[in-house]
């Protein structure tokens, strides 16, 4: 028995990648359980847990029959089994599992009436073998479509990612073009105060000439008001003059911490978009291997 689980072991081996299906393998034995010798037959199930195997195949090994399976340690039994296709009546099964690094392995063999068993050859048996490959094949499609989904998940968490980045990108060039807009209207506002400025000159500099010319009093006193008044009014227009270009200047700043961001930005979005492919040819792997083991 040891060196036909060992040659199983082997043969499990030779496809050590997750990605690639590993084989269902079959191999002939004669175990003993208590005082008997049971003819029957090991089978690898890939990739799986061993007590999840021991829940399944005690599940699998009850359906139809009101018998209850007994369970001594890593084996299982059940009298007047009725496993669908192996025989047409009632049948007892010895089965054994044994759990290694990359599979399960399971031997199962039949006793059709008392002392009579399912021998290799035998209609009963080559069905135990179907039945077997059935099972393996359910129980390892469960684990790689398992793993399929995950890899699914993984992508779909880096396209959730990649668009969030994306939207950032679209916010980053809303405020460029919000900046731009910004600093447009400022310098249509700075235009317009450096027109008003020029005019108050001239009024100042008129007001300045009048002052200079009159000589009565009063005259003098209502003229210095009016000159004090424009001067006023040209300090405040310099004053949002001179705010007008520091919001130019902030929204420059706006503009080249936006434009960083959009760079590193893109370079997010190529290492994302990288990894996607790379998550994509995965998932064909797997699909190959859910494909592959559908069709054992």
């Amino acid at each position: 028995m040891k060196n036909i689980i060992l040659l199983l072991f082997v043969l499990s081996l030779l496809f050590p990648d997750v990605r690639a299906q590993k084989p269902i393998t079959f191999a002939d034995d004669t175990l003993t359980f208590g005082n008997v010798e049971m003819p029957g037959i090991w089978v690898s199930i890939p990739e799986t847990n061993l007590e999840a195997i021991r829940k399944s195949w005690t599940k699998e090994i009850q359906k139809g029959t009101k018998s209850k399976p007994v369970t001594t340690a890593n084996d299982v039994s059940i009298f007047g089994a009725n496993i669908k296709g192996v025989h047409s009546g009632p049948i007892n099964i010895e089965s054994r599992l044994l759990g290694q690094d990359t599979a399960v392995y399971l031997f199962a063999g039949v006793e059709i009436t008392r002392g009579e068993f399912a021998t290799k050859g035998t209609r009963e048996y080559d069905n135990l073998k179907k039945a077997l490959l059935q099972f393996a094949k359910d129980e390892y499609l469960k684990i790689a479509e398992g793993q399929l989904a995950n890899e699914e998940g993984k992508l779909k968490t880096m396209e959730k990612e990649l668009s969030s980045v994306r939207k950032s990108r679209t916010k980053l060039d809303k405020k460029v073009q919000s900046a731009n807009n910004s600093i447009a209207k400022e310098n249509d506002n700075i235009l317009s105060l450096q027109k008003q400025i020029k005019v108050k000159d001239e009024a100042i500099d008129a007001l300045s000439t009048d002052l200079s010319l009159i000589t009565e009093p009063q005259a003098r006193k209502i003229v210095e008001s009016e000159l004090k008044k424009a001067q006023k009014e040209k300090k405040s227009m310099m004053k949002k003059a001179d705010a007008a270009e520091n919001r130019i200047i902030r929204s420059n700043d706006r503009i080249r911490d936006s434009r960083n961001s959009i760079d590193l930005n893109l370079q997010t979005q190529d290492q994302i978009g990288i990894r996607i492919n790379e998550q994509k040819m995965v998932i064909a792997q797997y699909r190959e291997k859910v494909k592959t083991i559908k069709s054992y």
